[in-house]
């Protein structure tokens, strides 16, 4: 897989996944999101299960999914997802229940399937 430099946000270069092989976009995956604006913490990880991480840093956060295998989306993907849970946090009457904050990053991680 090739890789490219890209800016991110906060005007730091990271290396990015230039593209997604194609069998791995019709792969299970499981998504993990970093956002930012909570009072309990500055940056929240939610990942699989439901299970939500609070954090102070950026980088705690990031490191912390990181260890545990998810790696960013590219850019298009991670718009896409980004878009349609913006979408879907719009489309309840009345407004979200709970504070959803901003969403920063989506990131995955593929699920392994045990074949019989």
């Amino acid at each position: 897989m090739s890789h490219r430099d890209e800016t991110n946000d906060y005007g730091t270069n990271q290396l990015v996944a230039a593209a997604v092989p194609a069998d791995q976009k019709s792969a299970p995956m499981s998504i993990a999101t970093i956002s930012s604006g909570f009072e309990k913490g500055d940056f929240l990880v939610r990942e699989e299960k439901g299970q939500r991480v609070y954090f102070d840093f950026f980088e705690e956060a990031f490191n912390y999914i990181a260890y545990k295998g998810y790696i960013r989306m590219p850019k298009e993907e991670e718009r896409e997802w980004m878009d349609t849970m913006n979408a879907v946090h719009a489309s309840v009457k009345g407004g979200m229940k709970y504070n959803t904050g901003k969403l920063l990053m989506v990131l995955f991680r593929p699920i392994e399937i045990e074949k019989e």
